[in-house]
């Protein structure tokens, strides 16, 4: 049993509720864009950190989720999201939260494509640790 298991299941659940949201936002045609951007980017980010504390990587507090691609990829461990989409969301962790923004820097069906993707990837992870 993985001794970092419940910590990666607390994240990972934070990741879920964050990707509900989105799935929610994205429903209602009516959310602004930044919204939706922030919801997909918090989920990814949860997500990949979920990842890292599976494998026992300590990392430094942080939402930019290039510095954690690269710390997975430093240790092995490869993301199945383009770094490209990655940075684009970073833009969405708090610049646009609190200044709004007036084009899709994602759409929002990538948005919710990449949180799902990394959804998934981690669930899978997740259940490997139980072995």
């Amino acid at each position: 049993m993985n001794p970092y298991k419940e910590q990666a299941d607390a994240l990972f659940q934070a990741g879920s509720r964050d990707l509900l949201s989105l799935q929610l936002l994205i429903e209602t045609g009516r959310a602004p864009h930044e919204s939706i951007g922030f919801h997909a980017q918090q989920a990814c980010e949860k997500f990949i950190k979920t990842v890292a504390v599976l494998h026992g990587i300590v990392f430094e507090r942080t939402h930019d989720l290039i510095l954690l691609h690269e710390l997975l990829l430093r240790h092995n461990i490869a993301i199945p999201e383009q770094k490209e989409t990655l940075r684009a969301l970073n833009r969405y962790a708090v610049q646009f939260r609190y200044e709004g923004c007036s084009i899709e820097m994602v759409k929002d069906a990538d948005c919710l494509r990449s949180a799902m993707r990394l959804s998934e990837w981690a669930s899978k992870l997740i259940m490997t640790a139980l072995d």
